[in-house]
């Protein structure tokens, strides 16, 4: 008897157990965000902003480009004269290029101003364009075939920044890059300051062993840039590392660093809310080989 109750009890429960699952959506509300991200060098060219807003989880569009923004471009002198540099911009699916060449000057202060069609303004940060790093020479690490080192003579009595690209060519066609940052902290000053670099760290695992990759050209750039521009960098670089190449259910992933908000040097004036990307003042030294 005893033993039929508990059975009963238990059907029961599972009875209740079974009619209180239930299978709801979450609604989760969504706001667009706008990304806006561009720089301006020593190269004298002409400067390219991308203004884009974030789309729903659901969309299967991965942004949705802003084509009605005023973007205004400022410099200041290192005597603290204002001017307008240009408002004149050309558009497509979100990019705007300046319409003529901006000859920068070493010294000079230049940030942006991007206005809304519904009257949000941002702005970048006030920043420097800080003397060019000569490139001395690249060369291949003689303890590994896959770092490339970067030999150049930094500045003294100066805190440097700097931003380094490389990217592989293949016929003129781009088949691998990479980049990294680094500060002068270790080697301020060293007329033999060099850092390394990794040709294949974010290479997936799953594809060709990184070895195998065929490339004719080497390019390479060190951009010497601003503190706020490199911390925008720094975290890309963490953003990228803390999702590369692992599964998904790899339990290591449980230690990982979290996500890092990419928040730049750009500002909603109304809010004083840090948005999404970055405007980098920066002056680039070039190699190919």
């Amino acid at each position: 008897m005893t033993f039929n109750i508990k059975k009963a009890l238990l059907i029961l429960l599972l009875a209740l157990l079974t009619s209180c699952t239930k299978e709801i959506s979450v609604d989760v509300p969504f706001q667009p965000t706008t990304i806006i991200y561009g720089n301006i060098s020593n190269e004298n060219s002409p400067v390219t902003i991308s203004i884009q807003q974030s789309v729903p989880l659901n969309s299967s569009a991965t942004h949705q480009p802003v084509n009605n923004a005023l973007i205004h471009l400022h410099t200041k002198s290192n005597t603290g004269i204002t001017s307008l540099e240009t408002d004149d911009f050309s558009v497509s699916d979100g990019i705007y290029t300046s319409t003529s060449t901006i000859n920068t000057i070493v010294g000079n202060y230049y940030w942006i101003e991007v206005i809304l069609a519904d009257g949000t303004i941002f702005k970048s940060k006030e920043e420097i364009l800080k003397p060019v790093v000569p490139i001395l020479s690249i060369e291949q690490s003689p303890i590994a075939d896959d770092i490339l080192v970067i030999n150049f003579s930094d500045p003294a009595n100066d805190t440097n920044y700097y931003k380094f690209n490389v990217g592989l060519y293949f016929n003129s066609q781009l088949v691998s890059s990479n980049s990294s940052q680094s500060n002068d902290v270790v080697f301020d000053g060293n007329q033999n300051a060099s850092v390394e670099l990794d040709l294949f760290k974010y290479q997936d695992e799953d594809e060709e062993d990184e070895f195998d990759i065929e490339f004719d050209e080497v390019r390479v750039s060190l951009n010497n840039i601003n503190f706020s521009s490199y911390q925008f960098y720094l975290n890309q670089s963490l953003q990228i590392e803390a999702t590369e190449g692992d599964e998904s259910g790899d339990p290591s992933q449980l230690f990982a660093s979290p996500p890092v908000n990419l928040l730049g040097n750009i500002t909603n004036t109304s809010t004083n809310n840090i948005a999404l990307g970055n405007f980098t003042v920066e002056a680039t030294s070039t190699i190919n080989e």
